[in-house]
């Protein structure tokens, strides 16, 4: 691989770890790149979501050794979400690369108005909607098959969730 195009995905690394240590949404930046520089898309989603998992799994520890997240209270979100997760990269596999190149350009930028749109929830806590074992199971699969097909933006899902189906705040 040339140099020039090692600076360019190791700039847009750094630019996409900064987004994401800030506010969420770094692969609305490295997927785009390693599209450009003419990886397969299935490639391009599989290598974000690596990288992605350090940044995720990093924070994970972080919160459970504070106590701000138990394990056991998780258990049932990790696990239909896995389930969805899995399920969306079994569709990104089945799909044809032509139509995922095309595809992956309008769902970015559909993530990224969302994702700039939001409105800023969370300042004050909201009554559960749903109960957890339903909230699991139905968000769990469907932001986990989003987050296994696509991924940016997966973290802001969750929050946006966790505010409005069961009363969290910030």
């Amino acid at each position: 691989m040339d140099w020039t195009v090692l600076m360019v995905l190791f700039g847009a690394a750094f630019a996409a770890g900064l987004v994401d240590a800030i506010a969420g949404g770094g692969g609305l930046i490295t997927v785009p790149a390693l599209l450009a520089v003419g990886l397969p898309p299935q490639v391009a989603l599989g290598t974000n979501k690596l990288q992605a998992s350090f940044g995720s799994g990093s924070a994970m520890l972080h919160f459970i050794r504070s106590g701000h997240v138990r394990l056991r209270d998780c258990r049932q979100g990790v696990l239909w979400t896995a389930l969805g997760a899995g399920l969306g990269v079994w569709a990104v596999q089945l799909l044809d690369p032509v139509l995922l190149r095309r595809l992956i350009p309008w769902l970015l930028g559909g993530i990224a108005v969302y994702l700039s749109a939001s409105p800023r929830l969370g300042q004050e806590d909201i009554h559960a909607r749903l109960p957890a074992g339903l909230f699991y199971l139905v968000f769990g699969l469907l932001i986990g098959f989003y987050d296994g097909f696509l991924g940016p933006g997966t973290g802001s899902f969750w929050a946006m969730a966790f505010m409005l189906l069961l009363g969290y705040s910030m």
